[in-house]
Order: C-alpha cells, then sequence, then structure tokens
C-alpha cells in the first residue's frame, strides 16, 4: 500500500517515516495543503492507494491568537486533499484529536457527540465532520507526546488517553493499512498528562489547566473498550 502523508515533518510524521518505506511525505514548501494545484501534482505523481492527513496548525494558544490560520491550515486544507482523494478515488485518512470533546465526562466512546471548547478543537472537528462526507475516509482520533517528555510542567489535573508517539504511531499505521473506514480512537489508558510525563521525566513539575490561557478540556481519555487494538 503506497501513502501519501501530509506533516511528514511533524511529530507523528517523523516517526511514521520510520516504520514504512512506503510513505511518501513531501515538505510543506513542496505540498502546501492550502494550494490545491499542488496536492493534485503530488498525487497524480505519486498515485496513492492512501492518502494519510496529519498535517495541522496543533497549538491550541496559537490557534486562539491565529484563527485565520487554523482555518485555513484545518480546515481549508483538509477540505482539498479530501475534494482530490474523491475525484482520484483514493481512501483518506484523517488525524484527529481527543480534544474534540468538552472533557466533562471522559471515558468517550467513537458514537458519542463531539463538543469541541477551544478554536483548535472547532477547527478539527469541522476537518472531521468534511471527512465524513467522503465515504471512502477513515477519522482518527488520538493524542500523543514527543517521545522524550518536553515540557518542564505537566497538567495534574488533566485526564487523558495520550501516550509517547513512538507508542501511538505503529498503531497508527497498523490501523491505515487495516482499510478500516469510518472512525476510530487510538490511545492508551486513562491518566493525568503528569502521570504520563512521570513514566519518561521522574522529575517533571505540576501544572493546573486552571493556569493555561485557552480552554483546555478536564478529561478527554477513550473508553479502553472502545480504543482501536487491533
Amino acid at each position: 500500500m503506497r501513502i501519501l502523508l501530509t506533516g511528514g515533518s511533524g511529530l507523528l510524521g517523523t516517526e511514521l517515516l520510520k516504520l514504512s518505506n512506503n510513505i511518501v511525505a513531501p515538505t510543506s514548501s513542496e505540498m502546501n495543503i492550502v494550494n490545491k494545484n499542488e496536492c493534485r501534482e503530488w498525487i497524480l505523481k505519486t498515485k496513492p492507494d492512501v492518502v494519510l492527513h496529519a498535517a495541522a496548525f496543533t497549538s491550541p494558544p496559537a490557534c486562539e491568537l491565529h484563527a485565520n490560520t487554523a482555518r485555513n491550515v484545518n480546515i481549508s486544507g483538509t477540505i482539498n486533499l479530501i475534494d482530490l482523494c474523491e475525484t482520484y478515488d483514493i481512501k483518506f485518512v484523517y488525524i484527529s484529536t481527543d480534544y474534540v470533546f468538552d472533557g466533562i465526562d471522559g471515558l468517550y466512546s467513537t458514537e458519542d457527540a463531539i463538543n469541541p471548547i477551544n478554536k483548535y478543537a472547532l477547527t478539527k472537528a469541522a476537518g472531521e465532520l468534511a471527512t465524513k462526507t467522503y465515504n471512502d475516509s477513515l477519522v482518527i482520533r488520538t493524542s500523543f507526546c514527543q517521545s522524550k517528555f518536553p515540557y518542564e510542567k505537566a497538567f495534574v489535573d488533566q485526564f487523558t488517553s495520550r501516550d509517547y508517539v513512538d507508542i501511538i504511531a505503529p498503531k497508527i499505521l497498523n490501523c491505515v493499512l487495516s482499510q478500516k473506514t469510518g472512525t476510530v480512537h487510538i490511545g492508551t489508558e486513562r491518566k493525568t498528562v503528569f502521570e504520563l510525563a512521570q513514566r519518561r521525566k521522574a522529575d517533571v513539575g505540576t501544572l493546573s489547566i486552571k493556569d493555561v490561557n485557552f480552554n483546555a478540556p478536564r478529561d478527554t481519555s477513550f473508553s479502553e473498550k472502545d480504543i482501536y487494538c487491533e
């Protein structure tokens, strides 16, 4: 299976490229997803079986400050790729986020209603909805961080199914290769971000979601019985 990957220089993309020789990943300067003609050229040149869309404007605080950029990348760019996949009969896989949930309940299933509470999440939810208009598509909701926890502090009051990217990336690739459609959740067991950080950074400090300048959901964990694990 030949995969055309967006976001190849990002955290997830870099890890995916280590796992397969069948992934083509143009840089953002070579294929700007907001430029539909550039995307078309790469699709015609590479003739992929799957477009795996991992490129995104991912910083919640930055999305609050630069909503236009978030809309262009996370919504318009996604729609460009969906349109082209539909035109050329290519499967489309969209990497979404656990932040599409409001975090009130936690332990979410794929059937639970989404309710984004910040601009990053709103744009990713819009990308999900656009993806679902194309039948041959898959939405993967997930969350991951660098293999070495990158921050000095971590949330003690935010629960998640997030894990390190070297753990999450193989699960995502296996799911893509399975030819599944619909929506899946990929993550691990429920824990606080602080508990996750301590696994690889013993001296990490503590932080509260009340201390950040955007609406951070309290509990976006996935129901363990609903996590994709094939």
